[in-house]
């Protein structure tokens, strides 16, 4: 349901090896993949492609300001993606229409914070906020927010 549209910039946290970068370049995306690891060479080719190599954290903030979309899908913990998030919004200046988050439970408590985290999501001024539990070692789930208020 998010009116992702070619054209439309996006930023992805954690977007090595480049699997979800090669699909939002396929829909005509322009994408700036921000990992310290190596991308896939297909995804480097690509000429809509731009690759940091570096952590989030190390990255000056103007990259995120132009962006309509920002995706994460970094293997860390849970508070570490929304503090990345938060340094992002809050201090980055982006304001993107919609994120796509994978968050990693990586101890099964973690399960019973998603509420909190999904009204920490509201607060950075998102209207819809839906979670799902991902497949893969059904740890992970995927947050998906949009509708600005």
């Amino acid at each position: 349901e998010l009116p992702v549209a070619a054209g439309d910039r996006c930023v992805e946290i954690g977007s090595s090896p480049g699997g979800s970068c090669l699909a939002l370049l396929e829909r005509g995306l322009l994408v700036t993949g921000i990992d310290p690891a190596e991308m896939a060479p297909a995804v480097l080719a690509h000429p809509a492609f731009t690759h940091i190599r570096a952590r989030a954290k190390d990255v000056k903030r103007g990259v995120f300001r132009d962006c309509r979309w920002l995706v994460m899908d970094a293997n860390v913990a849970p508070n570490y993606t929304l503090d990345t998030l938060d340094g992002v919004l809050t201090h980055g200046g982006a304001r993107p229409e919609g994120l796509v988050l994978t968050l990693k439970l990586t101890e099964p408590g973690l399960a019973a914070k998603l509420p909190a985290i999904a009204d920490r999501l509201h607060r950075y001024g998102y209207r819809r906020v839906r979670m799902r539990q991902l497949a893969f070692n059904r740890q992970e789930v995927c947050a998906v927010v949009s509708e600005r208020t």
